[in-house]
């Protein structure tokens, strides 16, 4: 018995000992100079399990059952190799050779400045620092300028506030992301693209129509994502960027990088602009642009432990003075008071952010991320005799997990969100505050086959509003590769929005016609649908594409905005009857010759809703057609870059000017269509070792509105109006500029 005993705990323990799991440890080396290779792939064959080498080129596998096994020893640029191995805790050194050595070769390819994936299921353009280096390129704002999707207009002719237009609606339903995080929500829209110099973008992406549930339930037309240069990538120590136009506006861009410190990377970038120089050439008394100062700073660290660990941490912060109005205004002696007519805009406006992610290198699909930010917007403003204070504070929160189902063709993104907003107006001695808490949850599925010729995104997100009860929020994107270039893609979802009366119409103020809620505002909402087609083509060798857009909004609320009803009055009240936008674009762009670009294009957008007492009206101020013609090119070694746009505005319908006599007893308004006009912007750069220089010139053709801002002799009268812009407001700007880039010292 006893014999019988010690067997079986001998059995036990032997059974026991094989299945204890066992590590594979090793190296992986340049075998031309035995130096380290960083971010190199193991994977156990016929295993579900891989990790990276570290920093030093070393790997750990764990969970091995038994030995021998295979590893497949993978890096970009090297040969792969197998190997078997037969034991276990030691390491092993893994040799790998380079694919390929060209000791007199050169492969070269330019990339182009408009991008769009074959790949992905939504329609995305991505705005490349090719793009935005085409124009001046001051702020955000000026970004688009050779962009046919994208309409950037002045909201006033007075204060400078600038909104944009995408699929024919303002960019209020337009979802604005900074690296993927909400932003330039709320107040900061109507001067918020002011407020992102164009130095320290990277790229723009633009995304048409629904975009994905993870950012939230806004973005009615699409969203707008802005990514930043970042410590972590090649950067220059010093980056400068100095700016100065004919009319006496003066910028400077100073971008810092500190060398990278093991894990560790800075970058801080900031940003001084102004016009003090009083400009008034229709010699209406009034100037044609505002005086401004600003300040903006952007301190950003990165952190990559090379293993599972990532974070980003940021801190932005903006100040800026505008001020406005008559000519020969003086604050301190005619603040409210009908002397003079002036205006001032003060703004002070934080951000402070950190995303931080956890990736598993052994399940490179698979990975969690925390986003938070945190916002304090603070105005104080005042327009001739009516004053306007606004705060807002605002919190995100965004947790988020990424996997598969199966296998890499099924992927899956679910988290929670949150998102505060308080906001604290005060229009004259009347206020209003409103505080928005709203917890959500989504799930997004992707799928994309092996073939890559259908990829699908489904969406859906829940969230509770605080005020507005539960909102759902479904959205689904479809792609099909009929050819490797020819792509059809189809969008459609639901979207919602929490309106602003005075902040979304800040433009308005600069008027005699008084303010009217009539009630309550609804959360707005709407569906939006629509389909892309691209097509890429080579014609006698040169390569080309052609992309046909066309999408759908429709209204279920909405809170208006209406101009039409009154010559006194702006009424706001909630859409009674029907609201839609019809979004038709064309953008054609050919290689003709080598390193000669033209880009062609042509948008209709037909937009209508229900007012008052006019039912089924065109939007005004607001072209049903524009093209759109650029043309870029470069010598062979990209010394020299000249870039030329052409744009042509259609007719806009105008709405009531004040002091205009109206009825609207018979349903029916006359309807007045403004000119349309042609406008011509070109750029020269000079490209040196270390810096460039650009020469341009915006509104060449130097077309300018007359009358610009009605009843200007009397702005405290009646007929005072200065919302009435629908075409450029000063003549031909010419401006220069210079940028540096001051190499890191790669001596040590």
């Amino acid at each position: 018995m006893k014999n019988i005993i010690l067997l079986l705990l001998g059995v036990c323990w032997a059974s026991g000992a094989a299945s204890q799991s066992l590590v594979v440890k090793g190296r992986v080396l340049d075998a031309a100079n035995n130096s380290a290779l960083p971010g190199a792939t193991v994977l156990v064959m016929g295993q579900d399990q891989a990790v990276l080498s570290d920093e030093n080129g070393r790997f750990s596998l764990s969970g091995i059952n038994h030995l021998p096994v295979n590893l497949v020893v993978s890096y970009v640029g090297f040969l792969t190799d197998t190997i078997n191995i037969h034991t276990a805790n030691s390491e092993t050194v893994i040799r790998l050779a380079a694919s390929l050595e060209l000791k007199a070769a050169e492969i070269m390819a330019r990339r182009q400045s408009t991008e769009i994936s074959t790949l992905q299921p939504r329609n995305i353009e991505l705005l490349n620092e090719g793009e935005l280096l085409k124009a001046a390129c001051c702020n955000l704002s000026e970004s688009f300028e050779t962009n046919p999707s994208v309409d950037v207009n002045y909201t006033d002719a007075v204060t400078g506030a600038r909104e944009i237009q995408l699929l024919g609606l303002s960019g209020n339903y337009t979802m604005f992301m900074s690296e993927a995080i909400p932003t330039l929500r709320g107040m900061a829209a109507p001067y918020g693209l002011m407020y992102i110099p164009g130095s320290w973008m990277e790229s723009i992406q633009i995304t048409k129509g629904a975009g994905s549930v993870a950012n939230g339930y806004e973005g009615m037309t699409g969203q707008i994502n802005v990514e930043f240069k970042k410590p972590m990538e090649e950067q220059p120590l010093l980056h400068l960027n100095l700016y100065g136009d004919a009319f006496g506006r003066g910028e400077m861009n100073a971008i810092y990088t500190l060398p990278l410190k093991k894990n560790w990377g800075y970058m801080f970038m900031a940003h001084a602009s102004g016009l003090q120089t009083k400009n008034d050439a229709n010699n209406d008394k009034f100037l044609d642009m505002p005086l401004y100062r600003q300040l903006n700073v952007y301190n950003r660290l990165h952190y990559n432990s090379r293993k599972r660990l990532e974070g980003q941490f940021g801190l932005k912060a903006m100040l800026e003075d505008r001020t406005g109005g008559n000519v020969n205004f003086n604050e301190a002696r005619d603040k409210f008071t009908t002397n003079a007519y002036g205006f001032r805009i003060e703004t002070r406006r934080m951000e402070v952010y950190s995303k931080t992610g956890m990736v598993f290198p052994e399940k490179p699909y698979k990975s969690t991320g925390l986003q938070l930010s945190a916002t304090v917007h603070d105005q104080e403003a005042y327009f001739g005799l009516t004053s306007y204070l606004g705060a807002q504070y605002s919190l995100y929160g965004n947790l988020i997990y990424m996997s598969m189902v199966g296998n890499t063709y099924h992927k899956f993104k679910t988290g929670f969100d949150y998102r505060y907003d308080y906001y604290d107006e005060a229009v004259d001695d009347s206020v209003f505050t409103r505080l928005e808490s709203v917890p959500g949850a989504y799930l997004e599925y992707t799928y994309g086959g092996d073939d890559k010729k259908f990829g699908a995104i489904a969406g859906a997100r829940v969230d509770h509003h605080n005020l507005f009860g539960w909102l759902f929020t479904p959205r689904v994107h479809l792609k099909y590769n009929f050819l490797p270039d020819l792509i059809l893609r189809a969008s459609a979802g639901r979207a919602y929005r929490t309106p602003n009366t005075y902040s979304d119409n800040i433009g308005l103020f600069v008027s005699s016609k008084k303010l009217v809620l009539l009630e309550k505002p609804q959360m707005e909402d709407a569906w939006n649908g629509g389909m892309n087609l691209t097509a890429r083509f080579r014609l006698k060798g040169r390569e080309g594409s052609l992309m046909l857009d066309a999408y759908h909004t429709s209204f279920n609320h909405q809170w208006m905005a209406d101009q039409y009803s009154s010559s006194a009055v702006v009424y706001y009240y909630n859409l009674k009857g029907n609201s839609s936008a019809n979004s038709l674009q064309a953008t054609l762009t050919y290689e003709p010759l080598l390193r000669l670009v033209m880009k062609a294009a042509w948008r209709f957008d037909d937009v209508k809703a229900d007012y008052l007492y006019y039912p089924d009206l065109a939007k005004p101020m607001l072209s049903r057609n524009k093209a759109l013609f650029n043309v870029a090119y470069s010598d062979r070694l990209e010394r020299w870059r000249l870039d030329a746009t052409l744009q042509w505005e259609g007719p806009k319908p105008m709405p009531q000017a004040a002091g205009e006599e109206s009825s609207h007893h018979d349903n029916t308004i006359a309807i007045m269509d403004s000119p349309d006009f042609f406008q011509l912007m070109a750029q020269l750069t000079r490209v040196f070792k270390t810096w460039e220089v650009y020469l341009g010139a915006e509104n060449i053709l130097n077309y300018r509105q007359k009358n610009v801002i009605l009843g200007s002799d009397n702005p405290f009268g009646t007929d005072f109006d200065a919302t009435q812009v629908w075409g450029p407001v000063v003549g031909t700007r010419i401006y220069a500029g210079l940028r540096l880039n001051i190499s890191k010292n790669t001596d040590k």
